[in-house]
């Protein structure tokens, strides 16, 4: 008996590539300052904050990661009566370690010939996926915190799933629930080693993706018949979202968005989550046909590629290639030399792996 993979998703890449770019605008303008003066004209201010929030955009890419990685552990338990362990260490291995260990190659060449240094503590971090813990170290391998965050998810996710259907959602609702108490804990209590970039206040993200798989065909259902306000409602709020704190503070009320969070709290979660659904799932309009527009396609395509480079080539290092406008260019170069060369190649002994397993 063969199966077949339902899980080629429209609109994926293109809601990834809004989120890489999401984050490269944040970077450059946080090192190449390319919004300087920009910033001043407070007509443009609402749209111009929500384009460089590098912190949501990470998140769409937390949320889309739960969503995807639960989706295909379903597809594969509805199938098999059960999930292979090993297949998915060895999937997620295959997906994400070559082009990660790629970058730390180049880097260690690069520190060999002393054009960047990278401390000892900041090596053992972002070898050991352990980056959180010390992001603030250097530029360089800061941004590999979001990569820390999920593949410690994903050690213990897959034994999560396999102790059954309840067990899974009940550890998924308290996840959803222990991040708000932690953000209000900490907000009370500070703790140096729990903060914004860290597994305990970002893994809701990942979790909420998990939820909505969980309860795909549901919320589908609910939802067809009002897909579009829905949309514009969620697209809205979550544009808006970052200005709602100052609103409660008007009235006292400010102390509710300290476990909620802002643009990458968990109420910015569940708005990214519906938006990831009427994209895949809704009407096929403008907006779904932009996010599955070839270039737009092909920067998510590159996204995981363009998020491991993105640092490199975006800092105060004065050298030409990292000054902007001419450091995108290196930074899509390297990306994608990195995704044709690298993650490629691994992708396709994934697909094979996939290919024999489906066959039974």
């Amino acid at each position: 008996m063969q199966r077949t993979n339902k899980f080629k998703y429209p609109s994926i890449n293109g809601l990834r590539a809004i989120s890489i770019v999401l984050v490269l605008i944040y970077h450059l303008n946080m090192k190449n300052h390319i919004l300087s003066g920009v910033l001043d004209l407070k007509w443009l201010q609402p749209f111009l904050y929500f384009v460089k929030d590098g912190h949501l955009g990470v998140n769409v890419f937390f949320v889309i990661s739960g969503f995807l990685i639960t989706s295909l552990l379903l597809q594969e338990e509805a199938y098999s009566g059960k999930i292979s362990i090993k297949y998915f260490y060895t999937r997620r291995m295959l997906r994400i370690v070559p082009a990660y260990y790629f970058l730390l190659l180049v880097y260690f060449s690069l520190q060999l010939f002393h054009v960047i240094h990278i401390s000892n503590a900041s090596w053992i971090t972002s070898i050991t996926y352990t980056k959180y813990f010390n992001w603030k170290l250097d530029w360089l391998t800061a941004h590999t915190w979001s990569l820390s965050v999920e593949e410690q998810f994903y050690l213990f996710w897959p034994i999560v799933f396999c102790c059954g259907t309840n067990f899974r959602k009940y550890v998924t609702f308290g996840l959803l629930l222990i991040v708000p108490i932690i953000r209000v804990y900490i907000s009370i209590n500070p703790i140096d080693w729990i903060n914004e970039w860290t597994i305990f206040t970002r893994i809701d993200a990942i979790a909420t993706g998990c939820l909505f798989a969980f309860y795909k065909d549901t919320i589908i259902e609910k939802f067809k018949q009002y897909w579009t306000p829905i949309f514009y409602f969620s697209t809205c709020s979550l544009f808006f979202l970052r200005y709602f704190p100052l609103l409660a503070q008007k009235i006292g009320l400010e102390f509710l968005f300290i476990p909620l969070g802002k643009t990458h709290g968990t109420l910015a979660n569940f708005l990214i989550a519906i938006i990831m659904m009427y994209s895949i799932f809704g009407p096929q309009k403008i907006w779904f046909r932009f996010l599955n527009l070839k270039a737009v396609n092909y920067i998510g395509i590159l996204s995981y590629s363009i998020y491991l480079w993105q640092q490199l080539f975006i800092n105060s290092s004065g050298f030409w290639m990292t000054s902007f406008p001419q450091n995108i260019v290196f930074i899509f170069l390297a990306a994608w030399f990195s995704y044709s060369f690298i993650e490629k190649p691994f992708l396709k002994i994934k697909e094979t792996i996939a290919e024999k397993r489906k066959k039974f």
